[in-house]
Parts: structure tokens; sequence; C-alpha cells
């Protein structure tokens, strides 16, 4: 129920299929896209009517209290696997009801960026998912920094972390010079958490760069307004977004955070492009400390230039992250390395 072409989506999509082999799965869904693609991995997907709103996610949570007690029930379910906030005030009573539940925990509660009185649809679904927490059986961060935050509120013994995966693409990147003008890019959604507006400050020092923003949200229209005269393409959403990765010289994240473990800093390194990364802690995780990625003091768009600088003017440097980065993820954030640990976890 969660928000759309959002990490979450991705994951369960990428789930459906390490796990379609081994199991019958149903699955609760208010996702047109994310519904066609779970169908089409084999699973049963009863789609809750989507309404138009976010406003009515709450409308399709209590929709969905009275459909899982039927699927439990005519399907003798007893596993459960489910994500996000709303999703997680379920997990006390499929306890109740005698299911075993897994939770995976994308990213930290974030309760203390929101006001209660102020914003309540976002603060209380965050305060009560802390609470259901410890009615799991089992909690699955896709992260470590994620992992110390599900720690704080379970036994270690109950908390176990898979990191989020991409499938590395046969071909990536093994030329490292630059014969035309250095080509930039960011992949994400478009929320002013994100960044985007550190790398536009960035680039007007650091001079002939071209821009590529892909991705969509409510922070686009700030960012083309600050943009202004600079060589900046908005893409807007891509689905497929492996084109620009190839075409593309330096990749940057610069995320302020709460960060749980942006798929789209996987899919650069993957690609064994070049990345810049702002210096939160589960950017220094995947990129082991520095070795594989640059990293800069996040929110300090003069850190960010002079990390671009000594990229773009060194190609033994954009190499050697290069690599290093694409030999990271092939080690530990693979479909393959995911797979084996999501199929112990599931007991299958």
């Amino acid at each position: 129920m969660g928000s759309h072409y959002g990490g979450v989506e991705t994951y369960l999509d990428g789930l459906a299929g390490i796990l379609g082999p081994s199991i019958q799965g149903y699955a609760v869904c208010s996702l047109p896209r994310l519904t066609s693609q779970l169908r089409a991995r084999g699973m049963t997907v009863v789609s809750l009517p989507l309404l138009g709103s976010k406003w009515f996610k709450g409308l399709r949570f209590l929709l969905a209290c009275f459909i899982v007690p039927y699927l439990l029930l005519r399907f003798r379910i007893r596993k459960v696997q489910l994500n996000g906030y709303f999703e997680s005030l379920l997990l006390g009573p499929l306890r109740v009801a005698g299911c075993e539940t897994i939770y995976t925990m994308h990213g930290p509660f974030e309760t203390e960026l929101y006001s209660w009185f102020r914003n309540p649809a976002r603060f209380f679904p965050r305060f009560f998912s802390r609470q259901s927490l410890r009615f799991a059986s089992h909690v699955v961060c896709v992260s470590e920094t994620v992992g110390e935050i599900a720690r704080k509120t379970l036994p270690a013994a109950r908390v176990r972390v898979i990191a989020n995966w991409v499938q590395p693409p046969l071909t990536f990147r093994q030329n490292f010079s630059v014969s035309e003008r250095p080509r930039l890019l960011f992949v994400g959604r478009l929320e002013e958490y994100k960044g985007v507006q550190f790398i536009l400050r960035a680039i007007e020092q650091v001079g002939d760069v071209s821009l590529t923003i892909v991705g969509e949200g409510p922070y686009r229209a700030q960012l083309e307004r600050e943009a202004g005269q600079m060589d900046v393409h908005f893409a807007g959403f891509q689905a497929d977004p492996s084109r620009f990765y190839r075409d593309s010289t330096v990749f940057i994240n610069p995320s302020l955070g709460p960060e749980g473990l942006p798929l789209v800093s996987l899919e650069a390194m993957a690609y064994g492009l070049p990345c810049i990364f702002s210096d939160l802690p589960v950017h220094r995780e995947i990129s082991g400390g520095g070795e594989a990625a640059a990293l800069f003091a996040r929110g300090d768009s003069e850190s960010l230039a002079q990390q671009l600088v000594l990229l773009l003017e060194d190609e033994g440097h954009r190499q050697r992250y290069g690599v290093a980065a694409r030999q990271l993820v092939e080690q530990h954030y693979s479909r393959s390395v995911a797979g084996q640990q999501y199929i112990h976890a599931f007991g299958l």
C-alpha cells in the first residue's frame, strides 16, 4: 500500500522473484503496477482500490483488515511478510491469530522529523509502527544501519540484516576517460531531503558540466527554478534508468537522510559508475567506508564540489572507484547473495 515507484515496490517485486519458485504466494496490494508484476511472478493478488488520494490510505488499510483474515482462513496461511508503517499495525493481530510474522524494516521510523499536531498523517503511522515492531516474529533490516535501530527495540536474535540488492548488468563501464563534457547524474524522488539542490550549488562552483535529474516529486518546481540557465535536464520518472547509468560520467547521491539503503546508489555502483555519496552512515556502509565511492559532508555544497573536481580531474581515481564499486556489489549486494539469505530466513 506504499507510494508509486518507491523502493518498497521494487523490493517486493524482487522478493517475489526470489521466493516464487519455492512458495505459493498471496498478496494484498493497492498499486496497479506492482499488482501486475506480482501476478506475473505467479502470485495470487487481491487488489485494493487506489481511490486516487493518499488520504484514502487509511480506508485501504481498513479494507485489508477484513481481507487478510479471509485469506488466512481460506488458504490456511501461517507465515506473513509485511512492509510499511500502516501495514505493521497488523503484526499484533496476526501474532494473536497464530501466524509467524516477518516484517521488513526499510528505514528509520522518522518520528523526529514530523510534529504530531502539524503532520499527524505522517507522525502517527510511524509512531505506532515503532510500537508494533515488538510483535514481529522476525525483523529483516535492509542494512546494518537500519539493523542498529531495530536492535534498540527487539532482542538481537529476532533481527536479521539482509541488505537490499540489485542485479548487476552483464556489461558495465570499463572506459573511464572523459573525452567530452562531463555528464553528472542523479536518480531518485525529488524531495527536499534528497539534496539535489546541493548538486546545483556545487556545479555552479565546478563550471563546465551537465546534469541529468531522473525522477519526479513535489520538489521539482523548486529545483527547476534554482537550476535557472544551468545545463540541467529533468528527465522525469523512468521505469528503466539503465541508459542514464551507462551514459554518465559521475553519479551523485547527496541525500540528507534518513535513508535505509538507497537502491539507486547500488544500481550506479553495479554499473561501475564512479559515485559521490553524502556521508550518511548507510553510504559509508555500502561504500566500504569510502573505498568504493567518494564521500562528502552532507548538506555542504563546497565539500561536494571539491570531491567532484577530484574525480573529474583524475581518470585513475574514477577507475579505482568504479571497479571497487562493481566488485562490492557483486560480493555483498547481488541478487544471488540476497536470495540465499531470504530462502534461509523464510525457512524454505
